[in-house]
């Protein structure tokens, strides 16, 4: 008759495979419940409890075996021994079934012995999103695959912060603020330097904060006009001209509408119908040729006040030729006829630069337009 076996506990013994194999079942983040002998059905030998150990169940009366009558149950007889294939264990400690151990190996990472809850088989529990304090983009899911972990919210951005898959606040550029100089906020509670100014420009030297500008009072433009006398305009080199007008009564004269600070004069240009189909229509005035060097910025500052008809200033680069190489256009700031300093317009003069000439057009038809206190700057290096 057999002994009766004692429960897992205290004087219950652990060998190192059964130390390995309760490592592995540990890493498989599963909750197990380990089984008493008498939950086995065992009264003799050395059995797994379905978990992380061996446990002890007796040993058999005189002229018994172990495992004679059933897997760790005493008997008349001899035992078979079973295997880890017979058990279709892949992983861990098993019983043979008459009174020994057999340890059926390791599992291959990332697989985990008894991951998920399969005694003895080898296998992986997916890590979550929320495990790795993730919130954006794909991660791995520590199982050969990947975890999807969002988008997101608007005004953050996924790894802003420096850390991988986590939503932080983008700081923004002082590229992308337009700025050159100084400091200003980031966005994110912080704030970025975006350099010093080279002399003789300043930081907000052209009243834009942060912005690298060379103030008229350091800078003196290399050519204005106010048209406060004849020599302004007409004379002096000044070209005007309308394409496609239906009648004669086009114009382009000095009249006494000044601009704020512009002296007693400004220049008035007025327009006829157009033709029907005919190209560039409009009245235009252009400066005469103005002295430029090749690869350097140019800045033209100029009034206007056209009651939202359409109108452009446009600088202009001519080779040694005369022939025109390069340009750049700006629309008048649109007024209900009233005066306004219209964006600056600059450029930079192409290779073979000899000339720049500023041309103001007129594009509505049978409409007026005013302009006055025009500079062009050269830019300092």
């Amino acid at each position: 008759m057999g002994v009766e076996p004692t429960e897992a506990g205290p004087g219950a013994k652990k060998d190192s495979g059964a130390e390995a194999d309760a490592a592995g079942l540990a890493d498989g983040a599963w909750a197990c419940s380990p089984k008493s002998c008498k939950d086995l059905g065992a009264n003799c030998g050395a059995t797994s409890n379905g978990c992380d150990a061996v446990i002890e169940c007796g040993s058999c009366a005189s002229g018994e075996t172990c495992g004679a009558a059933g897997p760790n149950v005493c008997g008349v007889g001899a035992c078979t021994p079973t295997t880890c294939a017979a058990a279709s264990a892949e992983c861990g400690l098993i019983g043979d079934g008459c009174g020994k151990s057999l340890d059926c190996g390791t599992c291959t990472a990332p697989k985990t012995c008894g991951a998920g809850g399969q005694v003895n088989q080898c296998g992986c529990v997916p890590t979550t999103c929320a495990a790795l304090g993730k919130d954006c983009g794909s991660v791995p899911d520590g199982c050969g695959g990947s975890l999807q972990c969002g988008t997101c919210p608007t005004g953050k951005k996924c790894g802003a912060g420096g850390t991988a898959n986590v939503c932080a606040c983008e700081p923004t550029t002082c590229a992308a603020q337009g700025k050159t100089c100084g400091s200003i906020p980031d966005g994110c509670g912080g704030s970025l330097q975006c350099g010093t100014c080279k002399a003789p420009k300043t930081c907000g030297g052209l009243g834009t904060a942060n912005v690298c500008g060379c103030a008229p009072t350091d800078c003196p433009p290399i050519y204005t006009n106010s048209f406060e006398t004849t020599a302004d305009f007409p004379a002096g080199g000044w070209q005007s001209w309308q394409n496609c007008p239906t009648d004669p009564t086009w114009s382009a004269t000095r009249e006494l509408y000044p601009a704020p600070g512009g002296g007693s004069w400004g220049l008035r240009l007025h327009t006829t119908g157009f033709v029907s189909g005919c190209q560039y229509p409009g009245v235009y005035s252009q400066s005469p040729p103005i002295s430029a060097l090749p690869g350097r910025v140019y800045r033209v500052m100029s009034w206007s006040r056209n009651g939202n008809n359409s109108g452009q200033t446009a600088l202009i680069f001519y080779d040694a030729a005369d022939q025109q190489i390069g340009a750049e256009f700006g629309a008048w700031a649109n007024d209900s006829w009233s005066w306004n300093a219209d964006a600056p317009l600059s450029g930079t003069s192409p290779a073979n630069t000899k000339w720049l000439r500023i041309r103001y057009g007129l594009l509505s038809p049978s409409e007026y337009a005013d302009l006055d206190l025009l500079e062009v700057h050269l830019e300092p290096l």
